[in-house]
């Protein structure tokens, strides 16, 4: 007799294959439609249908790095996505971590992190404005980072409870045990166990803090402009200059994919890890 389960396990593979490749061309296809934009010129840019046979050119890319204050933008972009990742790594580990183990705060605690988040941009943007403005750290790199902070602790605190609650209490009495105080313990020993979970909100904060608008538009169109800000510039009333849009949107998206490329292992593991602790 012939077994019909190896038929069926096998065509669950090929169906999957298939499902699996569909989504990759479906993700894949915008981002790399936006690139070819960047490399094409004239005409070609509006063509109907799209061209995808043309000849590259570098034209868009030269125009942004040689417009005036674009190195400022890049660099701004730079240091608010790193220093807003770096502060809120620090302060949502230790949140998360006082609240996976000593329950601080208890519920209302727990769910109230989430106001930031669970809101609208646009429904706080205005009373950011008015305090940024009465602070003056309105259009200001400070100002930003701090804004930053606020919209990706609440899913760091949320990512990192889990990994903190899969640690073992007996590793953490017996640092105790040796000297350690609460800090010097979750520093020491709890914070090393939990390398996946920082990777994972690690990329997820920089790549949110490098790619967010509204708050970036609101709080510093100006002085502190960001790359998702400039791209907004070169869209007009009656005219959008989509090579140029496409480019900056280009050197907005690179770097991300490029860091997920090299560390897709760790990021994978890290999130099958907190969702089997979660």
């Amino acid at each position: 007799m012939v077994d019909l389960s190896i038929g069926k396990g096998r065509f669950r593979n090929v169906l999957a294959y298939i499902v699996g490749i569909a989504l990759v061309i479906i993700l894949i296809a915008p981002p790399l439609y936006m690139i070819s934009i960047s490399l094409k010129t004239g005409r070609d840019v509006f063509s109907m249908p799209p061209k995808f046979i043309f000849t590259p050119s570098f034209e868009n890319y030269k125009e942004i790095f040689a417009s005036r204050g674009f190195l400022e933008t890049v660099y701004n972009t730079v240091i608010i996505s790193v220093l807003s990742t770096l502060l809120t790594e620090m302060i949502g580990a230790m949140a998360a971590y006082s609240i996976a183990k000593f329950r601080t705060g208890g519920r209302p605690v727990l769910y109230s992190v989430l106001i930031m988040r669970v809101l609208p941009s646009v429904v706080l943007g205005l009373p950011l404005f008015i305090m940024f403005s009465k602070m003056r750290i309105l259009d200001t790199i400070e100002g930003l980072t701090l804004a930053y902070i606020g919209f990706l602790l609440p899913n760091t605190v949320w990512l990192m409870i889990p990994f903190f609650q899969g640690i073992s209490k007996s590793i953490e009495e017996a640092a105790r045990i040796d000297g350690c105080t609460n800090f010097r313990t979750f520093a020491s020993v709890s914070l090393p166990l939990c390398r996946s979970g920082l990777i994972v909100t690690t990329v997820y904060n920089i790549t949110g803090a490098w790619n967010h608008f509204y708050y970036a538009l609101t709080l510093a169109p100006t002085k502190t402009r960001v790359l998702s800000v400039e791209a907004s510039q070169y869209v007009g009333e009656y005219a959008v200059q989509w090579g140029t849009v496409a480019a900056i949107s280009a050197v907005l998206i690179i770097p991300p994919a490029i860091l997920i490329f090299f560390i897709q292992k760790q990021l994978v593991a890290g999130l099958a890890l907190g969702g089997v602790k979660g």
